[in-house]
C-alpha cells in the first residue's frame, strides 16, 4: 500500500510538470480534435476523416478543415455528393491539414485521446495514405494526451464515462459551454445526414472545451470526479499535500500547530529550568 501511495504522489507530479511545460509554452500550443465517420457498418473499411478543428492558444485562433468547407470551395452541391466526390474532398481536406502541421510540426500538440489507429494522428495519416496522400507526421515528443495527464494528476477516474463521455461530462461539471457539442454517434449520424454545418460546429466547440479545461488545470480551478484521498494517497507526504492545498485546513493545521507549540512552551521552559538546577 505504501508503494501504491508512494506511486500515485510521483505519477501527480509527473501530470502537472506536463501542465507546468505546456503552460510556460503556451505561445507554441496547439489544440486538436476531429470528427470522422461512424466506425461500424464501413464492411472494413477506415473511417472516412470528416473535419478537423485546431485551435492556437499563442493567439486563440482556430483553424478549420472540413469536407463541407472543401465542397463549397469547389462549387459542389452538399445534398448530392458522391462517394468519388467525397474521396476527392477529403484528399484535399487532408492535403491542406498536413501542410499545416508541416509548418507547426514542432508544437506541442494537445489532443482528446487521438493515440492510436482507431482514433488518432495514426488514423489520420492512413487515410490520407489510402486517398493517395503521405503525410508530414508529428513526432511523439510533441504530443500531449490531456485525459492521460488528468489521469496522473487525479487518477484515470476523474471523470465518469457515461452519459456523455469524459469530455462532455467534465465540462458540465465545470460550467464549459457544450452547446453544438455532439457525443460521437450523433457526430457520425450528422455526416450521414449531410449536416455538414452541424458536425464542423461539434467539432469546434470540443476544441474549446479542451482548451478550457487545460486553462482551469493550469490556474489549478479543475473540479473533477475523484476524491482527495485517493487523488494524493493516505501517506503522511500526501496528506501534507492534501493540506498545503487547501487554505482552510492549512489555517486549521497553523492554528493547531501554533496552540500545541504554545501549550509546550512552559514544559519545554520547565525541563529546560530543572536541567539547569542539576547543574
Amino acid at each position: 500500500m505504501g508503494i501504491f501511495q508512494s506511486e500515485r504522489l510521483d505519477d501527480r507530479k509527473k501530470g502537472r510538470d506536463i501542465i507546468e511545460k505546456l503552460k510556460k509554452s503556451n505561445s507554441k500550443t496547439l489544440i486538436i480534435h476531429y470528427s470522422c465517420e461512424s466506425f461500424f457498418n464501413l464492411e472494413g473499411r477506415t473511417p472516412r476523416i470528416t473535419s478537423i478543428c485546431i485551435k492556437n492558444r499563442g493567439n486563440n485562433l482556430t483553424k478549420t478543415f472540413s469536407i463541407h468547407l472543401q465542397a463549397q470551395f469547389y462549387k459542389k452541391d452538399l445534398c448530392c455528393i458522391t462517394d468519388i466526390e467525397n474521396d476527392f474532398l477529403e484528399k484535399q481536406m487532408l492535403k491542406e491539414f498536413f501542410e499545416f502541421v508541416k509548418r507547426h510540426s514542432t508544437h506541442n500538440w494537445v489532443h482528446w485521446n487521438m493515440r492510436n489507429s482507431s482514433y488518432g494522428f495514426e488514423a489520420i495519416g492512413n487515410r490520407y495514405r489510402i486517398l493517395g496522400g503521405n503525410g508530414k507526421e508529428i513526432e511523439d515528443q510533441f504530443k500531449f494526451d490531456l485525459p492521460e495527464n488528468l489521469g496522473l494528476i487525479y487518477t484515470y477516474n476523474f471523470e465518469k464515462h457515461k452519459p456523455s463521455g469524459q469530455l462532455l461530462n467534465l465540462a458540465k461539471r465545470n460550467k464549459i459551454s457544450d452547446r453544438d457539442a455532439l457525443i460521437g454517434k450523433d457526430e457520425a449520424k450528422s455526416f450521414e445526414d449531410r449536416d455538414y454545418l452541424k458536425l464542423h460546429m461539434s467539432t469546434s466547440r470540443k476544441v474549446e472545451i479542451i482548451d478550457r479545461i487545460l486553462t482551469l488545470e493550469e490556474k489549478n480551478k479543475l473540479k473533477v470526479n475523484a476524491s482527495i484521498i485517493k487523488i494524493y494517497g493516505l501517506t503522511p507526504t500526501g496528506i501534507f499535500e492534501i493540506v498545503r492545498n487547501n487554505w482552510i485546513l492549512f489555517l486549521i493545521w497553523s492554528l493547531i500547530v501554533g496552540f500545541i507549540g504554545a501549550a509546550a512552551e512552559p514544559i519545554i521552559q520547565f525541563i529546560s529550568g530543572t536541567s539547569n538546577f542539576g547543574n
